[in-house]
């Protein structure tokens, strides 16, 4: 047996170097530069890894990888990098020996392309190399927690392969860096930016020609804070995905996105009709039916003359009604969604009136093929309101009610007995109850 594992052992290591390489780049950092004491053959192979992640745990009494990282790299060889990852934690020492800035350099030496760094560290805000901002191949860029963008407003600046940008709850300099910053992404494709309330930036601007992807969001402050003087301003016309979530009752400037696809609209506020404007061309929108967001579409005369796909979250006081006029600005509309999951307040606390209306929208009456309900609850106004659906939908093939997760099973099985008497007009129309 021993032999065989000898013999086992001299196969690989009489392997080429550069697909032992290939192999340790496909195990974890530490493992990698543990084989240098397997013995003389492997000492200085790991040296030679493209791939590099440091990760500290979530477990804050452990110790920092601080340490093993910056003496690993002191020794790593390899002259390119193809990714480096460095996240480090609270336990991280935050003396003057620990210099981030160092290292990112070097992955900009060795000609990284994917790069994601991570401080979560009790020190102030770090600031990158200026090297980083005109790297040359750099594809993918991640910055997260205790960094400072602080972009030069030059032609020094470049970024000329970079697609994928993510600015996670990071701290810029003014509003002029993150201006610089983006400008320098010619063929910037997707965009995601996670704020903190105290990140220096009042006027938010994504100015992006080439943006197809943007995730942003901003979420609700614990402290009592007026953000009503923030905004967020938005110039991608080849934009074909629009995700927003915020809850701060800041203000958002969009300018007129023809190929967009796809918008979720997670906000608790809407200054003009003209936010809403800007997505008259989508495809599919997902939105909160906040109490500002009902008033405009109360009054807007945006038509959605594309959308296909629409998926509502009540949030608001009296949505039904609003929805209506909605559905009469949709004349496309193949799918129509109504998710309760999502919301702050318990759905049976959620105060909403119905008013058959004297008209039918032209969405139900010849286009709709599929509704779904989630967490439907079988009050007097949603049964009257799925039962003008189904009476209204000619072409409907699906209907799919799920059940409010709070009521009891004598419950909903009485509820399932009563919703398999609504009547349906499309006879082709199939009705799911989960």
């Amino acid at each position: 047996m021993a032999e065989e594992a000898t013999v086992c052992e001299d196969r690989i290591s009489g392997l080429p170097d550069d697909l032992l390489v290939m192999i340790l780049d496909l195990v974890p950092t530490k493992d990698a530069v543990a084989t240098m004491f397997l013995s003389k053959r492997w000492l200085s192979i790991w040296t030679m890894v493209r791939r590099l992640e440091y990760k500290d745990s979530d477990d804050e009494s452990k110790k920092s990888v601080w340490w093993f990282l910056n003496k690993s790299l002191q020794l790593h060889k390899a002259p390119v990098i193809n990714s480096l990852c460095m996240e480090l934690g609270p336990q991280c020492p935050t003396s003057d020996d620990v210099d981030i800035g160092k290292w990112v350099a070097k992955a900009v030496d060795c000609l990284v392309d994917k790069l994601k760094i991570k401080l979560l560290w009790s020190a102030g805000p770090t600031r990158l190399p200026k090297s980083l901002f005109s790297c040359e191949y750099l594809v993918e860029l991640t910055l997260s927690g205790q960094i400072l963008v602080d972009v030069p407003s030059s032609s020094s600046s470049y970024l000329p392969s970079l697609t994928d940008l993510q600015l996670n709850c990071v701290v810029y300099k003014d509003e002029d860096s993150l201006v610089s910053f983006l400008s320098s992404c010619p063929i910037l494709d997707f965009l995601t930016v996670k704020r903190e309330k105290d990140d220096n930036v009042k006027k938010f601007t994504v100015k992006v020609p080439s943006l197809c992807d943007f995730w942003y969001s901003c979420g609700r402050d614990d402290d009592v804070v007026d953000h009503t003087d923030r905004c967020l301003v938005v110039d991608a016309p080849a934009m074909s995905n629009f995700r927003i979530a915020d809850f701060t009752g800041a203000s958002c400037n969009v300018e007129d996105m023809p190929c967009l696809e796809l918008a979720q609209l997670y906000v608790d506020s809407c200054h003009d009709d003209k936010f809403l404007t800007c997505f008259s061309s989508v495809l599919s929108l997902d939105m909160y039916l906040s109490d500002a967001m009902i008033m405009h579409c109360c009054n807007t005369t945006i038509n959605f003359s594309r959308l296909l796909k629409l998926t509502i979250r009540p949030w608001g006081s009296d949505w039904l009604e609003p929805l209506l006029l909605l559905l009469g600005k949709a004349p496309k509309l193949k799918e129509f969604l109504v998710d309760y999951r999502y919301i702050y307040n318990n759905p049976e606390d959620l105060p909403f009136s119905w008013n058959q209306p004297s008209s039918v929208p032209e969405c139900l009456s010849s286009q709709l093929e599929i509704f779904e309900w989630i967490e439907y609850g079988d009050r007097v106004e949603e049964k009257e309101f799925l039962t003008y659906i189904l009476a209204n939908s000619k072409r409907l093939k699906t209907a799919t009610i799920s059940m409010n997760a709070d009521l009891d099973i004598e419950e909903q099985e009485s509820i399932i007995e009563g919703l398999k008497d609504i009547p349906r007009v499309s006879t082709t129309c199939h009705l799911l109850i989960k």
